[in-house]
């Protein structure tokens, strides 16, 4: 809602050009572009004015960008977080995109990101609980090739499989999806029912794959920054320790 858009310029090129930024060296604007790219072709003067406010935040961070240090361990850490309806009622309560969880993750190798995303899940999530099981879902989709693929060039720099020791962690902050992910032999609640099949799956990965499963605090669950708008002081924390500024 609100007030139609100027038209002052192409909101759509603008916001691929963001998206390219967002997915390749700045995962701190990803959140942000992601939920002005869901009015790529309907805007309102609202979310030009967000646009142009991340413009000047990149144009005062021109001179940062992703500090690497990669770390001499073959470790890949893992953090996925969602935000449960986060919007709803905050507009329109009759949207049901507004009722859609968001998820996020970000996957670091030796220390450095190498993969984060930020979208509104495709199905209605009905608790907590069943949007951080789909956000974990979710991000083991992505990790699993990756885990495949260090493993696979390391084997073609003359280092067998035995040598090679990677430690991968998944860092999760809500105890209901770590219960559901830890428990064996597979078995659900009557809330969790309904999505069972997912915590199966992923569950026969972590133990095919050796995965460790690690409750974190929501304070360091970096995960956040790619879910919801965050206050200053904590959005400068968790890009300080994902992008080393």
């Amino acid at each position: 809602d609100g007030e139609a858009a100027n038209g002052g310029f192409r909101y759509a090129s603008v916001v691929g050009m963001l998206l390219y930024l967002s997915g390749h060296t700045r995962p701190d604007i990803t959140f942000v572009v992601n939920c002005c790219a869901w009015y790529m072709f309907a805007p309102k003067h609202s979310h030009e004015v967000a646009l142009k406010r991340i413009g000047r935040y990149l144009k005062n961070t021109s001179d940062r960008g992703m500090v690497i240090k990669p770390t001499r361990e073959l470790d890949v850490d893992v953090y996925p977080d969602a935000d449960f309806a986060g919007m709803y009622g905050h507009e329109k309560p009759t949207d049901p995109a507004c009722a859609k969880s968001r998820l996020g993750f970000v996957i670091l190798f030796a220390g450095v990101p190498i993969l984060w995303q930020s979208r509104l899940q495709t199905k209605t999530a009905l608790s907590t609980m069943e949007a951080e099981v789909n956000a974990l879902a979710a991000c083991m989709r992505e990790l699993i090739p990756i885990v495949d693929m260090v493993k696979e060039l390391t084997q073609s720099v003359g280092l067998q499989a035995g040598d090679v020791n990677m430690n991968v962690s998944v860092h999760e902050d809500n105890s209901g999806a770590l219960v559901l992910a830890e428990t064996l032999p597979p078995q659900f609640t009557p809330r969790s029912k309904y999505y069972a099949t997912k915590t199966i799956w992923f569950r026969e990965e972590i133990y095919k794959r050796g995965i460790k499963l690690k409750k974190i605090e929501t304070s360091e669950q970096l995960g956040d920054i790619f879910t919801k708008g965050l206050t200053q002081a904590t959005f400068e924390y968790l890009r300080a320790k994902i992008v080393g500024w």
